[in-house]
């Protein structure tokens, strides 16, 4: 799992870098928003969703065993929910900032990312919790948005990819919590939340509609919390073959067939409606499906080398990756962020000048790539880390 999350992470920031740069192939970009398909870009999050549900019964199962109160961990679960959607949200508005406002847009972001390390990082004094409570407070305050007006410009425009993952995360964690190992329960749900997913997509439930803007539902709930069931699943199933890992193999691979060939299925009826699309802005039941399955199809190949054939030698990179997966995604932007402040005092960015050339472009995604998972290590390295 950790190391399926590390390529994960690693894919998320070279595409990411090269959606910056000139002459970009189709295949390492997402594809259009109106557009029915995917390309391996548009696989990186709901594959961070399965990954997170894969997580959940090894994390909170691994809480209840050690015989910790249900009661505490239903209230970590809502804290860490709690916690992604106000990271997300803040992450979400550095994009709606004003390039000059009270405080330069780079600036911003680079004090609110500090802030939010300050106050989750993992074994922090007192005081540095204090300190960066009050800069959040000071980071809320002296934000401006584009068009916006008022004292406090901060808007939920939408929860952010860490937000998304809260609301997938809280379903499938509150169904772990009320359901335990029970993987017949967790396939049903999974059914049920597709189901959800096309019944709020072809707006069937007036009652879904009117709370969109706050939360929608068939997408947010339904078909990321599905994936993420999906993923709970799965680890639900290996579980039982703990002491013939070999064996898991095929049932590994039939599940992955099963996923795709549902999302195939419903695929076939796009002509329809929009819902049964491959589209990952729609967040579509047939992505979502496609998407898992090629999860399942890239774990069961790691899982078949490191945990059946025992290869143990993976780059250090790979894991370091995965074990540093949210620092890595506050860090990303705070580097770029560093960079935009040089082109704010000097006029010039010349981290965005190496993105005119796809030669130079894509050396440039490499190198910032390695530089951000070995910036995350050292940093981990010397104590700090998240934690929600």
């Amino acid at each position: 799992m950790d190391l399926v999350r590390g390529a994960d992470v690693w894919l998320m920031l070279f595409v990411n870098e090269m959606a910056g740069v000139r002459g970009t192939p189709a295949f390492l970009l997402h594809t259009p928003p109106a557009a029915d398909g995917m390309t391996i870009t548009d696989v990186v999050f709901p594959a961070f969703l399965f990954i997170v549900g894969m997580a959940i019964p090894l994390s909170l199962g691994g809480r209840l065993r050690r015989g910790e109160p249900r009661s505490r961990v239903w209230r970590h679960v809502l804290a860490r929910t709690g916690t992604l959607l106000a990271i997300g949200v803040l992450m979400v508005n550095a994009e709606h900032a004003q390039p000059r406002g009270l405080v330069p847009e780079p600036l911003w972001n680079v004090l609110m990312t500090l802030a939010v390390v300050l106050v989750w990082g993992a074994d922090r004094q007192r005081n540095w919790r204090a300190a960066g409570l009050a800069l959040l407070v000071v980071v809320a305050f002296s934000y401006r948005a584009e068009g916006g007006s008022g004292l406090m410009q901060l808007r939920p425009h939408w929860w952010g990819i860490l937000g998304l993952i809260g609301w997938a995360y809280l379903v499938a964690a509150a169904l772990y919590l009320l359901a335990g190992d029970r993987p017949a329960v967790f396939a049903g749900a999974v059914a049920l939340l597709y189901l959800l997913s096309l019944v709020d997509e072809v707006d069937a439930l007036p009652g879904l509609v009117a709370v969109r803007p706050f939360v929608w539902v068939g997408r947010m709930l339904g078909a990321h919390g599905a994936l993420a069931v999906s993923g709970a699943l799965l680890t639900l199933m290996v579980a039982r073959y703990r002491d013939r890992a070999r064996a898991f193999i095929g049932p590994a691979l039939g599940y992955g067939a099963a996923l795709a060939a549902a999302g195939l299925l419903l695929h076939s009826l796009r002509d329809l409606h929009p819902a049964f699309w491959i589209n990952k802005v729609r967040a579509t039941a047939a992505w979502c499906l496609l998407s898992g399955a090629w999860t399942v199809a890239a774990w069961t190949a790691l899982f078949a080398a490191a945990d059946v054939a025992g290869w143990r030698r993976w780059p250090r990179g790979l894991t370091m990756a995965g074990e540093n997966a949210l620092m890595i995604y506050l860090l990303a932007p705070f580097l770029l962020s560093l960079f935009g402040l040089v082109d704010v005092i000097w006029g010039t960015n010349p981290y965005a000048a190496l993105g005119q050339s796809l030669a130079v472009g894509t050396v440039r995604s490499i190198l910032f790539t390695w530089l951000v998972v070995r910036l995350s290590g050292w940093i981990r390295a010397r104590g700090l880390r998240l934690q929600l």
